[in-house]
């Protein structure tokens, strides 16, 4: 298992972005893809209390993450699963790692109403700069597709003027958006309320 403390700030793009970041930074680096599938209730119960359990999928192998809110980002709880993920698969207590369920329990979640509720699959660029990582993300979920830039740091307030110092070259204006699960979750209900 490893945990972390994630910060990282994040940029919806248009198309045309992108293309322009790409061209900047990211010519001479090599594009991989990886697929989230997450896992709520029905209710959503973890997206209230601002958390998210997924399983990610790259190269071949199956990672379970919990992101819960931290005092300043997010508290990550990764560990490495042989649950091989699909649409709809109930997920069960025994398939959880301790640490995961114990979090889940203290959040008041229904272990036994677990359920794979979809898939995003990102093509992801990334590149290091300044001793951080800058991220290049096509996202692809609920037959929809967008744009997103990300900067991975160890220091909030450095970092946030290094991010917005990389967004001031290309004019856009830093507006926090959701992030990909919050993305995801808000398109399925859409989808399902139409």
């Amino acid at each position: 298992m490893s945990t972390n403390n994630e910060i990282e700030f994040k940029q919806l793009l248009s198309k045309a972005n992108y293309q322009d970041i790409y061209d900047k930074y990211f010519l001479d680096e090599k594009a991989f893809s990886q697929t989230n599938y997450y896992i709520d209730t029905l209710n959503f119960d973890l997206k209230s209390h601002q958390s998210a359990l997924r399983i990610r999928v790259k190269n071949n192998a199956y990672e379970m993450t919990l992101k819960v809110p931290a005092e300043i980002g997010l508290l990550e709880y990764n560990f490495e699963t042989n649950i091989e993920p699909k649409l709809n698969k109930q997920i069960e207590s025994q398939d959880l790692p301790e640490d995961i369920l114990d979090q889940l329990l203290n959040m008041g979640i229904d272990i036994d109403s677990l359920i794979i509720l979809g898939d995003l699959t990102t093509e992801r660029i990334e590149k290091e700069i300044d001793g951080n990582l800058l991220v290049l993300d096509k996202n692809r979920y609920l037959g929809f597709e967008d744009f997103e830039l990300e900067y991975e740091v160890d220091d909030y307030n450095e970092g946030l003027i290094q991010f917005k110092s990389i967004l001031n070259q290309f004019n856009i204006k830093h507006e926090m958006p959701n992030n990909k699960v919050q993305r995801f979750f808000n398109r399925k209900y859409k989808l399902s309320n139409n």
